[in-house]
């Protein structure tokens, strides 16, 4: 679809996050990049910027009369900002997001699905089949997968030099003096599921999929009220700090005042920048008996607009077929280190890097104690559930309840239907 630049610039003003676009003579296409919730303060910063430059530039060598315009908008505001901007085709070429939102996007009728041409195929072939599947509806595709982004364990290394490898390790670290941060949120909290057993009892409540059966009803509320309480005895000593979210845990740990923090993945450039070799990377810690932990693992997507033109579709395909070039991929898995790839010919290159192996193991990790994340989900139940779900665990932490009632109260939240 053309558009004309004063019209565009209009709505760069309203986002607030679109460059200006020179007047140049060839196409210009149009990508809106969406930042997850508590996650928007990255687009502040510079270091996770430069973590697309590599594609960038090389699409740009290949494509030089072909400008790519960037603007960002929150996660909770772009099925608004889709409508909208389709109202008067004005919808953007490609969005970059999560599986779990190109999947409520394509359900709502706000995306195309991938276009089925052979060169798009070729490359949709060399992604792995587990990542496919979380964006896969029947023969279509919601998005391409292009990269795996993971929670970790960030630390300062001066006043922490080995990291905490087990729950009780971490426990001890926090009784011993040293400031534990961890957060109400997805990257702060859910990991913790995994290492005391509650991954299989919880996440079915988070997605509306909870099936009955003799006995589990009692099984899931000892189970969730264990959880709860190893929550609450974990935020009863005094050197555990609880944060507002990501944001807060990251300033902690580089200003240091917090000496360990579950870390997303994609805040490591920003942390290394501001810690330096301060900075200590490593998987979670696993609970009694070596149970793992459960990492919030997100797959970050391309998705295609309705308003493209023929030949802005192409433009589009030509930059997704780029950004999953096996090359490509190696290059800003080891530049980033702060992603993994989904290109099955690219090994992750654990040797060379201690963050790159901690990373590989927590995305096996999240693969294999949360395999309800790895199909096709929207996000409209979990944004309904998890905020009450978070609330009950701030409130048991706390102490205003106990874990047998706050267990109680998130299994009734299984009752809530999404229509």
């Amino acid at each position: 679809m053309r558009r004309s630049f004063p019209l565009l610039a209009l709505f760069c003003a309203i986002l607030q996050g679109c460059a200006p676009l020179p007047l140049i003579n060839g196409e210009t296409l149009y990508v809106m990049v969406t930042t997850q919730p508590r996650m928007d303060w990255l687009k502040r910063s510079e270091p996770h910027s430069r973590l697309w430059d590599p594609l960038l530039k090389e699409y740009q060598r290949l494509h030089p009369n072909v400008r790519v315009s960037f603007y960002t908008v929150r996660e909770e505001d772009i099925r608004f900002q889709l409508r909208q901007r389709s109202a008067r085709g004005l919808g953007p070429d490609l969005i970059l997001t999560r599986a779990a939102m190109a999947n409520t996007l394509l359900r709502e009728g706000l995306i195309t699905p991938v276009p089925k041409t052979p060169g798009m195929q070729r490359s949709i072939d060399e992604i792995w089949p587990d990542d496919l599947g979380r964006v896969r509806k029947g023969t279509e595709l919601a998005a391409v997968p292009v990269s795996d982004v993971v929670t970790l364990a960030c630390r300062n290394r001066t006043s922490l030099p080995t990291p905490p490898r087990t729950t009780d390790e971490l426990m001890a670290a926090a009784a011993s003096g040293h400031i534990i941060g961890l957060s109400m949120d997805a990257f702060g909290i859910w990991w913790t599921a995994g290492t005391q057993g509650a991954v299989n009892e919880l996440f079915p409540i988070l997605l509306g999929e909870v099936v009955h059966s003799p006995g589990s009803e009692a099984r899931a509320q000892k189970t969730i009220a264990g959880w709860l309480a190893w929550l609450r005895q974990l935020a009863v000593l005094s050197r555990v700090d609880l944060a507002s979210g990501p944001e807060e845990l990251s300033l902690g740990l580089s200003s240091g005042r917090l000496d360990w923090i579950p870390c997303y993945s994609i805040t490591l450039g920003t942390l290394r920048e501001a810690m330096g070799d301060r900075l200590g990377v490593s998987t979670l810690p696993t609970g009694p008996g070596g149970r793992p932990p459960s990492p919030f693992n997100s797959l970050d997507v391309w998705a295609f607009g309705l308003d493209s033109s023929a030949s802005q579709q192409q433009r589009a395909v030509d930059l997704v077929k780029l950004s999953v070039d096996p090359f490509l991929q190696r290059r800003i898995v080891l530049e980033s280190q702060e992603v993994l790839s989904v290109n099955r010919l690219v090994p992750t290159p654990v040797a060379s890097s201690g963050v790159l192996a901690a990373l590989a193991e927590a995305v096996k990790q999240a693969e294999s104690d949360a395999p309800s994340f790895r199909k096709p989900f929207d996000l409209r139940h979990l944004n309904i559930v998890v905020p009450r779900l978070e609330g009950v665990v701030q409130q048991v932490m706390v102490g205003v309840l106990t874990p047998e009632e706050g267990a109680r109260q998130i299994r009734s939240l299984a009752e809530i239907r999404t229509p």
